[in-house]
Order: C-alpha cells, then structure tokens, then sequence
C-alpha cells in the first residue's frame, strides 16, 4: 500500500467517493460536503488534509481558525484504522493524529492548536471512545484541558495541543 497525505481543496471524484463510503458507514458529519462544512472551512480560510490509499482517500480532517490559534482535526473521519503495533493510547492509529496533524501544525504557523470532542448527543459510541481518548492523552501530556463550551450549537470539550510532546510520542509510532 502506498500511503500519502497532502492538502486537498479540489472536489476531486476521490472526494465524492469518500463522502459516499462515509455515509455508507453512517458518519453524519461527513456523509456530504455540505455535513463536513467543506466549503465553509475554506472560506474560515483553514484547509484540508487527505490520507490516500493510491487514488483513494482514507481520512480526511480539516483546520481552520479558532480562538487565538486554530481548530484541528475538524470534521475528522476515517473508513479504516492505521496499523500499530503494540498498545496505544495516543489514538495513534488515527490517520488524523498521526498523518495530518504535523501539516497542521506547519499550516498553523507557531499558533496554537486545538481540538475539540464531543462526548454528548452520540448515537455510534464513537465520539465517546474518542473523548475518553483525549482524557488518557492529558494525562500524558499531549493535550492540555480548556473546557466545555457551546461551538457551533454543540457542547464540546476543548483541547490545547503540546506539540512538543506530540512529536515526542509520534516518534515512537513511526513506521
């Protein structure tokens, strides 16, 4: 398999093909473009980033300005698991956290990065498991707490990045 990730801002038929596997697979935030809000990150002036399989997108998560920095991670979803191996409690197997987030943090210019979670109003359990993720992921340093806040009419807890200790515990994932 050859994996690459890259920023994507064309509606490519890889990107049409994506949504539609997402909503075959029942993720609500990324069933359409419209659900992932993919015009309206651009326009925020944030960007995209996409883990392809070949021509085939695997994950996609964007970044826009938020707060004194920028949101990342947004809208993230992926149709399958990066390999790990071993225990792995830094959702490293996310191609999101593993792939995307150091072109986020180079897209982001030395400002900060946040991330936000959603552990209310989840029908799938998925977004609970990955609440439950970032909590783990305090404890050791990779993530700092903020709060909950009302974004965009949803209750979500906010996390601050430390890139220094992501990079430092993405190291230890590398292929």
């Amino acid at each position: 398999m050859n994996y690459v990730t890259k920023p994507i801002t064309e509606k490519t038929s890889s990107l049409y093909d994506y949504v539609k596997q997402c909503e075959l697979l029942g993720f609500k935030n990324n069933k359409t473009l419209k659900a992932m809000k993919w015009d309206w990150c651009l326009e925020q002036g944030g960007m995209w980033h996409a883990t392809y399989d070949n021509e085939t997108i695997l994950s996609i998560t964007g970044i826009h300005p938020f707060k004194d920095g920028y949101r990342a991670l947004f809208r993230g979803a992926q149709l399958f698991p990066r390999k790990v191996k071993g225990l792995n409690r830094y959702q490293m197997q996310s191609w999101g956290i593993y792939a995307h987030l150091p072109l986020q943090i180079e897209y982001a210019s030395g400002k900060p990065l946040y991330i936000t979670t959603n552990a209310k109003n989840d029908e799938s359990g998925r977004m609970n498991r990955i609440h439950n993720s970032f909590a783990q992921m305090a404890k050791g340093g990779m993530v700092d707490y903020i709060s909950d806040q009302q974004i965009y009419h949803t209750k979500q807890s906010i996390w601050k990045l430390n890139n220094d200790k992501y990079f430092e515990i993405r190291k230890r994932y590398e292929d």
